[in-house]
């Protein structure tokens, strides 16, 4: 089996104020790769990792697109896509939510524009789902989201055929 991966990690960020970084998401991308190296056969030249500034918007939608795009030339039967940052919300432009409200992964340019995030600078669920959608069936994909708001990050795969994403809402309480 062809394996590739890719892991983000981001613990500073150009435009947030150094209260806004977090402490563990670079040693999370590093020991992922590593893990994955060592437990789960992937080659080191198959395993890219982005670690802050290098974690760019630019950067990780052209190296997540190298990923798709290995497994679409069927140079990769097993993709792996790690991404450990911040996440956040940012209005739905698409109408597809019903909170109208997106999951957004922060990248290491990270900015507002107005009273909300910069699109340009933040991964959304609707790119994560249009990106992934060119998968061919058999490639298996796994996505670990170590991010606020990653849980429905990728519910947009629920309309994919063939595609089962393991994501548990929490319970609700109903009434009687």
């Amino acid at each position: 089996m062809s394996k590739a991966a890719l892991c983000v990690g981001i613990n500073k960020f150009k435009y947030l104020p150094e209260s806004s970084w977090l402490h563990g998401c670079v040693n999370d991308a590093e020991d992922l790769a590593a893990l994955l190296e060592a437990q789960y056969g992937f080659a080191s030249s198959s395993i890219k990792v982005l670690r802050d500034a290098k974690a760019n918007k630019k950067s990780v939608m052209a190296e997540l697109n190298k990923l798709v795009d290995s497994a679409v030339d069927g140079k990769s039967n097993h993709i792996v896509f790690t991404f450990s940052s911040h996440g956040t919300q940012i209005p739905d432009v698409s109408g597809d939510e019903a909170d109208r409200l997106d999951e957004a992964f922060a990248c290491y340019d990270i900015n507002n524009s107005g009273d909300s995030w910069d699109p340009d600078t933040v991964i959304t669920d609707d790119e994560l789902a249009t990106l992934f959608a060119r998968l061919p069936d058999g490639v298996l994909m796994d996505v670990v989201l170590d991010t606020c708001h990653s849980g429905t990050g990728l519910k947009s795969l629920d309309l994919l055929p063939g595609r089962r994403p393991r994501f548990l809402p929490a319970p609700t309480p109903r009434g009687p």
